[in-house]
């Protein structure tokens, strides 16, 4: 009796025990997802380390000093070499203004004196090239320049008659609340040579031509080139348009002096 006593009791323990064993099973399977190794740190990591978030929108670093106008720019997209963003047909060639490394295209994010918000912004290394045939002149460089448009068309030289040579004016950004800067250019009648022209004036030669946004452009009157100035914030209108006279031989529009400054 006591030996049956005994078997009866070990086979309801081993019974009670493989009862409880798949419990303790189930909950390990149950609590795995929890710590699982398939959860995504790359999402936390990312938004505890602020240098994998991108400076702008784009992500795109520009190559050029973060100077002026170019703090107000975001840049959305990089174009090779050689993107033309001004041509005109000139002389028995045409003139073009051309990127010489990648250009950097973007947009205003914010308006001033130099466009709206969501103006074009263009930068690069551009050069001012004469093309004749096969045959590329540099005329003139562009560094690191940085010019603002509203739209994206491929701008014009404005032409400017004389008798000895046609005059080809650049102004490549369309507004400023200062004056528009030009860069003129001459193709000799004669010669049929293509070089650039300087500005002087009281002694100062300047590479540019400052003229007013609002007054009527640069004009041949009398082979003399008219034009109006612009009028800086509380500054005073001048009297008189100023007036240059061509001079081929040193490459140069000379300013006449004006009957004020003469008194």
């Amino acid at each position: 009796m006591q030996a049956a006593g005994a078997i009866l009791a070990l086979s309801l323990l081993l019974g009670c025990s493989s009862q409880k064993a798949p419990l303790s099973v189930a909950a390990t399977v149950e609590a795995a997802p929890s710590t699982s190794p398939t959860t995504t740190p790359s999402v936390s990591s990312a938004a505890m380390d602020p240098a994998k978030i991108p400076a702008n929108t784009e992500g795109i670093t520009s190559q050029f000093p973060l100077e002026g106008l170019a703090s107000s720019v975001i840049i959305d997209s990089v174009n090779d070499a050689q993107t033309i963003r001004a041509r005109t047909v000139a002389g028995q060639g045409e003139l073009l203004m051309i990127s010489s490394g990648p250009e950097e295209r973007g947009h205003l994010n914010v308006s001033s004196n130099y466009g709206l918000e969501g103006d074009q912004t263009y930068q690069a290394d551009y050069s001012i090239v004469y093309r004749k045939g096969n045959q590329d002149q540099e005329l003139f460089k562009l560094p690191a320049f940085l010019f603002v448009q509203p739209t994206d068309r491929v701008l014009d030289f404005a032409k400017v008659s004389f008798n000895e040579a046609d005059i080809y004016l650049l102004t490549p950004q369309y507004k400023s609340g200062h004056g528009l800067a030009g860069y003129a250019f001459a193709i000799d009648k004669r010669s049929g040579e293509a070089f650039p022209l300087s500005f002087v004036q009281d002694g100062i030669v300047q590479d540019t031509l400052v003229y007013a946004e609002l007054q009527p452009a640069p004009v041949n009157d009398h082979e003399q080139l008219v034009v109006f100035t612009p009028v800086g914030a509380g500054g005073e209108p001048e009297l008189e348009p100023r007036v240059y006279t061509l001079d081929l031989v040193n490459h140069q529009f000379v300013a006449r002096q004006s009957k004020s400054e003469g008194l």
